[in-house]
């Protein structure tokens, strides 16, 4: 059996002597398009030196993550200026986070995804300098103090993961990089948002899906707001919000005592892997088109409200695979035929 990340964390965290990482693996999508190794790891020469700040023994015990861990970073300079309560609490949170995605949503981790290949680990590094805040980066690099190649997000070092749920947040951003090159806000950002409802538990139905092209077009102009989206979509294809969660992820606790995942019920956690499937071959199928390495878009391209067709077309891909015309709510039925025209 695969060793908890923090187990492993604990052992090559000795070896590293440098900041965090963890881990994450693949879903359906790379069953669809196998590919062998791909993308390059950068050198980040400018980089100010970085150090480890050694991870937890006490980390969510008896629970297991698919991957090699989660490395936790910091600038030299700034090293004794880490709150170490508030460390351990971010640790137990990305923790529960990464079970929660793998085991309850259905994900394979990032670094067991085709785009990842080269990662090693995933860094997350502490920034000091800012109290809150948090950045997930897309691209697998090294530097002189970390010669090994990783994906990477940095948080303030002093966010409050027991009342800010930022680390999670942008984890999520990590699971999202893996499977898909798209990063318009109202899916990126949306999505991520609509992720922090598992954790607060309470997760409302939300209001209708929009009825009308121009409904459509603001949820395609929002960015944290179209969490109401998808929240809302995944109630018309799960009503009952029906799943498992592991026992000893509801047990965790941050260090106040404070639950760490309270969570109710989640609507349409089995459509999950679904949807990122099919986001994934939409995206390799821009790239097919536009003559693109397949994880090589500009920044540019991966932002561009241009590709929302193809993001639409993806989204009535699984929807229709997940839940059949005939099975689905009338108002489902009717955003189905509002986005139809629409599709790349």
């Amino acid at each position: 059996m695969t060793k908890p990340w923090w187990v492993t964390a604990l052992q090559v965290g000795a070896l590293l002597l440098l900041s965090a990482v963890w881990s994450l693996a693949p879903t359906m999508a790379e069953q669809v398009v196998a590919s062998p190794p791909v993308g390059t790891c950068h050198l980040l020469s400018r980089e100010p030196p970085l150090v480890s700040v050694a991870t937890s023994q006490t980390l969510v015990p008896q629970v297991e993550a698919i991957g090699d861990g989660v490395y936790f970073f910091v600038d030299a300079v700034h090293q004794r200026d880490i709150d170490l309560v508030r460390r351990e609490d971010i640790e137990r949170q990305l923790a529960a986070a990464d079970v929660l995605y793998q085991e309850v949503l259905h994900l394979t981790p990032p670094l067991e995804m085709p785009r990842y290949q080269q990662a090693d680990f995933v860094m997350v590094i502490l920034r000091t300098d800012q109290t809150r805040g948090g950045q997930a980066y897309d691209e697998v690099v090294r530097n002189p103090s970390v010669p090994e190649c990783h994906i990477r997000m940095a948080l303030g070092g002093q966010v409050d993961a027991a009342h800010n749920l930022t680390p999670a947040h942008e984890l999520f951003h990590l699971y999202q990089n893996a499977h898909m090159m798209f990063k318009q806000a109202w899916l990126h950002e949306g999505l991520a948002r609509w992720s922090e409802s598992l954790f607060r538990g309470g997760g409302q139905p939300a209001p209708a899906l929009p009825a009308d092209s121009d409904a459509l077009e603001a949820v395609m102009q929002s960015s944290y707001a179209a969490a109401a989206f998808w929240q809302r979509l995944f109630y018309l294809l799960d009503a009952q919000g029906d799943v498992a969660v592991p026992e000893t992820l509801i047990n965790q606790r941050y260090l106040n005592g404070r639950s760490i995942v309270a969570l109710d019920r989640i609507y349409g956690a089995a459509f999950m892997p679904q949807l990122f499937s099919a986001l994934h071959q939409a995206g390799v199928a821009v790239s097919h088109r536009e003559q693109w390495p397949v994880y090589g878009w500009a920044e540019a391209e991966q932002r561009s409200l241009r590709h929302n067709p193809a993001i639409l077309s993806a989204l009535h891909t699984a929807v229709s695979a997940y839940l059949p015309d005939a099975s689905q709510p009338d108002e489902l039925q009717a955003f189905m035929q509002l986005i139809a025209p629409l599709m790349e």
